[in-house]
């Protein structure tokens, strides 16, 4: 399932592809968020930039090895939450499989790593819950749970959603006093000084990103980035949320996943009311999560997968018929082997067809890259070309906004006011276009007068031209 980057032959894809040069960028030293731009989280500037810093840049195979790794840590949590319920650990963690592969879409999502911490939290909140002396053991739990929320939220403000439900009815239902905010969920202790232990655990998580950003000179971009751009970049679907959850698969599933945790929290409910308050705060949370975009990709829905495993391995330990339990499993085990396997044909399909043309692809993009003089490619773009054409060509951007700029000005048109700045007073030297092709939304007026006017062509190869920058214009700096 993650056919983007394995290694019996990546597809790329459009995210990933954007998140290996975002990768790359960071590890040839560009600065997050002012050199090199996504409205997503810090966490997953580093997480792209880890493999690709080991790699030497443009690396599939770190980053599938990266993957490969996080899903191994989450199926061990998975396996742990399963026997802390009593019920099968291989049978759990075939589940979450079948969720997570069928929404993975081609994975390298903030979505898929936001499923370790989320887990880990919930894991945590199973060991202290389950005890019926729980308030002498919030000391290592709160520690956790609080760098876990902060973890999620660094790599999409959204991922924190479920994890910080599920904290924050904690808190409400044992009565103690909290400080809940965007950044600051505090899970306290009945006992002395357990206050500060989830503020340290948020701090543990937060302080070495922050100080990663301060460095890069990057902190007020970061909030630009992650919070604001990402929060009007939501808004920019057209699609009304209500008519999605009732009358599309995408809201059935989501509804199924929040039932599924609801079902756990009813099995529960004798053990531990707090537990099951706080999974149906969850399940509500991971809803709201995949509904705050109104992009609706299926990866969104991910979110909620941590929840719906945790509530269908409580249902299945609440049987108490040892035969009616086995041939649940036995039931659900096929059931989703049957899935994985449809699910998993489909996916390497779609691979195979989107690589088709990545030969003729890549040869077309290297035939342009190689016309522009290696010292002067600090001086290259690539506008608003398909984004696995920067994997293919090896290049990178020397504009932050390195790709969907209209788009991401849709969500704030000072993106765009931006890019015509930085047009006018510093363009680009070389250029390459997808010149045959109806975009929607069109080119900016502004940027396309510009592209007429001031540059000259060089070469095509498939459905991009390479450009030069005309001499003697007055925005060029040698002039």
């Amino acid at each position: 399932f993650y056919t983007f980057n394995t290694p019996l032959g990546p597809s790329i894809g459009s995210d990933n592809a954007m998140y290996l040069t975002l990768g790359t960028a960071l590890a040839r030293g560009c600065a997050p968020y002012t050199q090199i731009f996504d409205h997503k989280g810090p966490m997953l500037y580093l997480l792209q930039m880890l493999p690709q810093l080991f790699s030497g840049g443009y690396s599939t195979l770190a980053v599938f090895i990266q993957q490969v790794i996080a899903l191994f840590l989450c199926l061990r949590v998975v396996s742990r939450i399963a026997r802390t319920l009593g019920a099968y650990s291989g049978v759990t963690q075939l589940f979450y499989l079948a969720l997570i592969g069928s929404l993975v879409g081609g994975g390298n999502l903030t979505e898929e790593y936001a499923s370790l911490p989320t887990l880990l939290g919930a894991y945590a909140a199973l060991r202290v819950f389950l005890q019926p002396d729980w308030t002498k053991r919030l000391f290592a739990p709160a520690l956790l749970m609080g760098a876990c929320t902060m973890a999620a939220f660094l790599l999409r403000a959204n991922n924190a959603l479920p994890l910080a439900a599920l904290t924050l009815s904690f808190i409400c239902c044992a009565g103690l006093f909290a400080l809940a905010a965007p950044l600051q969920i505090l899970l306290l202790q009945n006992a002395k000084g357990g206050e500060m232990l989830g503020a340290a655990g948020l701090a543990l998580c937060a302080l070495p990103v922050v100080i990663w950003l301060a460095a890069r000179g990057a902190l007020r971009a970061a909030w630009y980035g992650a919070i604001i751009h990402n929060m009007r970049y939501a808004e920019t679907g057209g699609t009304g949320r209500v008519a999605m959850l009732l009358h599309s698969r995408y809201g059935l599933a989501a509804m199924l996943m929040a039932a599924l945790a609801c079902l756990g929290a009813l099995a529960l409910r004798k053990k531990s009311p707090m537990l099951a308050l706080g999974m149906v705060a969850a399940a509500a949370a991971g809803v709201l999560a995949a509904f705050l975009s109104r992009k609706f990709y299926d990866h969104y829905l991910i979110l909620g997968a941590p929840m719906a495993v945790l509530g269908m391995a409580a249902a299945l330990a609440a049987i108490q018929k040892p035969r009616v339990r086995a041939v649940s499993a036995i039931v659900l085990t096929c059931f989703c082997a049957l899935w994985l396997g449809i699910n998993g044909h489909a996916a390497n399909q779609t691979r195979l067809s989107e690589r088709a043309d990545w030969a003729q692809f890549t040869a077309d993009a290297q035939t342009l890259m190689a016309q522009v003089p290696q010292d002067e490619r600090d001086r290259f773009m690539a506008y608003r070309v398909e984004p696995r054409w920067y994997v293919a060509a090896e290049a990178l951007p020397c504009m932050r906004f390195y790709f969907l700029q209209e788009v991401l000005a849709q969500a704030d048109p000072a993106v765009m006011d931006e890019i015509v700045q930085t047009f006018e007073t510093d363009p680009p030297r070389w250029l390459v276009i997808y010149y045959n092709r109806a975009f929607n939304p069109p080119y900016d007026a502004r940027v396309a007068a510009i592209f007429e006017t001031n540059y000259e062509f060089v070469d095509a190869a498939g459905q991009y031209q390479l450009l030069r920058l005309k001499e003697g214009l007055p925005c060029e700096p040698n002039s």
